[in-house]
This record gives structure tokens, sequence and C-alpha cells, in this order.
């Protein structure tokens, strides 16, 4: 299925050249036949209006192709909607986005952990390093079998001592659910040191946005899933949004060849039911594009208003100004970041260098990006199903084609 042109749209009032996107339609038919991508997602906001909207590719395991109503997991993009909600608490008064973060999780000790704030973990500068994380975790492991710091263990044995070591955590009995090893990891992970004091450098790290899930639960004495959809998702019409999808829709999920990077996890159903703040969402492009018109209308879409326009201000405010660049991915980049967004700034990085100073973007393992640029008045969504580790190169050639069709 190729590009689904929008009914009687006013390009000339819009300030859009037509051209640009039948040459982007064709674009990404192209790196679909050369097999660079098993398929595409791709939706275009302009002032609001539906500028572009294009699926491609087929799905496996029957082969079929790409709809419009794909619902993709958004990995990592699932950190925005995680931080929006959490600014909707803060807004009715149940938490502050400057209060120390061992004011709810007071496991959370050690050198210069009681000046860490949760709006330092939001905009990945508390210091905290999944890194230093994973080996305090695999130290721990590996001092209950017995092993030095150089021997290897098996995930089955990995998995056991966690959960042999629960009660001697002070954690209660084991659950029949996934959640046993990781409220020990999560634990172990609180227990970690630092890379850095607090707001001296930034760290991307996802364990604070998995926390967070939990205590919007503690809160609001409501699922993730459930206060989700009340606050965020029914009032932007995100109709196909879940962190728990309802199964009659599981056959709207896209998998990807098993020999894409993560696909295990990627066509799993244990993924379809993940309530993972740092990577469980499940949406589609229009959905996603609806969280991204919310942002760029500061807070309202149609007669919804989830966030004031003060609290946009704040999620979309450069917090890491004057922290040094940070290695990401080859790259050294600015630290920009708000609250869950990457901030464009003047980083020089893969979403596309034509974008505004006033871009602010996600992304997710897998092909998601979220691209919002108050500037242009533009939102993008956009899925491009890795075949490898390196998208990045198609995914921004994708984007400028989008920023050369503005006038």
């Amino acid at each position: 299925m190729t590009q689904t042109k929008p009914d009687a749209l006013r390009f000339e009032v819009l300030r859009v050249a037509p051209q640009r996107l039948e040459y982007l339609d064709t674009y990404l038919k192209q790196l679909i036949d050369k097999g660079e991508h098993p398929f595409i997602g791709m939706r275009v906001l302009r002032r609001g209006a539906l500028i572009f909207n294009g699926a491609y590719g087929v799905s496996p395991p029957n082969g079929a192709a790409l709809k419009e109503d794909a619902i993709y997991p958004l990995a990592s993009l699932t950190k925005p909607f995680v931080a929006t909600l959490l600014a909707v608490l803060q807004e009715d008064g149940l938490i502050d986005l400057w209060d120390k973060f061992n004011k709810y999780y007071p496991e959370f000790t050690g050198e210069h952990k009681d000046e860490v704030e949760i709006w330092q973990v939001l905009a990945h500068c508390s210091g905290m390093s999944g890194d230093l994380m994973d080996e305090h975790i695999n130290a721990f492991v590996r001092e209950k079998l017995g092993r030095d710091k150089h021997e290897s263990f098996t995930d089955e044995e990995y998995t056991q001592v966690l959960l042999d070591s629960r009660e001697s955590l002070g954690l209660p009995p084991a659950k029949e659910n996934g959640d046993s090893v990781w409220e020990v990891e999560a634990l172990l992970s609180l227990r970690a040191p630092l890379a850095s004091a607090p707001h001296t450098a930034y760290n991307y790290c996802g364990l604070g946005y998995q926390l967070f899930v939990k205590l919007i639960e503690r809160l609001t004495g409501e699922s993730i899933d459930s206060y989700a959809q009340r606050k965020l998702f029914e009032p932007l019409n995100m109709s196909d949004t879940y962190f728990v999808m309802p199964q009659a829709k599981w056959a709207r999920a896209v998998k990807r060849p098993e020999t894409c990077p993560g696909a295990d996890w990627l066509n799993s159903e244990a993924l379809l039911v993940s309530t993972s703040g740092s990577g469980g969402l499940k949406s589609t492009m229009r959905d996603l594009a609806n969280f991204g018109q919310m942002y760029l209308q500061k807070g309202t879409l149609g007669n919804a208003r989830v966030l004031s326009p003060a609290s946009i201000r704040l999620m979309t405010t450069d917090h890491n100004a004057g922290l040094p660049p940070t290695p990401w991915f080859g790259r050294t980049l600015g630290a920009n970041w708000g609250l869950g967004w990457n901030l464009r700034c003047d980083k020089k990085d893969d979403t596309t260098l034509l974008r505004s100073p006033s871009a602010f973007d996600h992304g997710g393992f897998g092909g998601a990006r979220l691209l919002i640029d108050p500037e242009n008045d533009l939102v993008v969504s956009l899925y491009m199903a890795d075949k490898d580790q390196n998208f990045s190169a198609n995914l921004s050639r994708a984007m400028n084609i989008v920023y050369t069709a503005l006038d």
C-alpha cells in the first residue's frame, strides 16, 4: 500500500509543495523495493492538516501488505508519554517534578543520591547509568554463584539467583509473573552508584521511566493503562494506543522478519502486554501524530485539554543547558533535553538537519520516531522497521524530503 492522499487538501494555503510529497512517496517505495526496510509507516501534519499518509511493505509471517491502521511497538518512544502523565499528575497536585526521587524510592541511597530530583531523571541528567546498573546486578549474581568478575553465567542462572535472593533483599515471595525478576533488578539498580553528581552530565537511562509507571499506579490507584486511557489516550482520540493491547487487536500488530534486530522481543506476545515505562507502548501512526499535535497546540487537541501551556513549556525547555556534550551512537552530541523529549537546539544528529532549533523528538528501538517542530507547524510520525542497526541515514533522508515540501 502506498500514500493515501488527503481529500481536497489546500496545499497552497498550507504552503506545501505537493510534488515534493509525491517524490517522498516514490522514495519510500524505493526503499522497500531495494529491501532496505521490510515495512515503513509515515504520517505528516502541517498546521494540523494531514498532508501525507503512507504505508509501505509487508508484515510477516503472512506477508500481507502493511495497512494504515497497523499497530507498532514504540519502544523508547514510550518515555515522552510517561513524562506527560507525570506532568498531568503535577497539574492535579499529586506530585511535584522537583520532588526528590528518593521521596518515592527510599531505597535509592548513596553518594549524591539524596540530591536527585524527578525532573533530572526525566531529563537524563540524574547521574544514573544503565551500564553501572547492569554491572552492579551482574556482580551481585557472580558473587552469589561464587565466580570472579570475568566468569560468565547463563540466563537461567541469572534468573534463579535473582528469584532466590528476594527474601534476603527484603522483597515478598515471587509472584507468577514477569515482575518477580524485574523487581529484584530494579532494587539492585537503585543501589548501584551514580556515574556522576546530579545535573553535571547527560546519561540516557531508562530505569527511572520504568519506576515512574509503578509510581503513577501507586499515586492514582489505577493501572497504568487505565490512567493513561482516561487522562491521555481517550481525550486525544488515540483509540489504538495501549500498554496492555486487547487480544482482539493483536492481529494488527506489526511483525518483522526474524533476522531483524530485536525481532524475538518485538514480535513477542509478551511485548503486546508489557507495561514498561521505558518501552512498553504500542500505537499507530495516526495516534502518534495526535499526541504530537497536542504538544504543538500547547496542550490541547480539538475540545480536549490535556496539559496547560505552562506544562508544555516546562516539558520542552532545555533543562540541560550548559552540560557538556556526550557520546551517543558513535557521535558526540549536545546534552540538550527536555522532560521526556530530545531537543534539537544545535544538535546535528540523525533526525534531520533541516528541522528548526525549536523542534523536539524521540525515537524508539526498532524504527519508531515522532518529531514536533513548532516553528514549521509540523508533526511527523514515522516507523522505518530496522533491517539492521544502521537505519538512521534513511530516516534522516525521509525527514529531509518532508522539509523540502514546506514553504
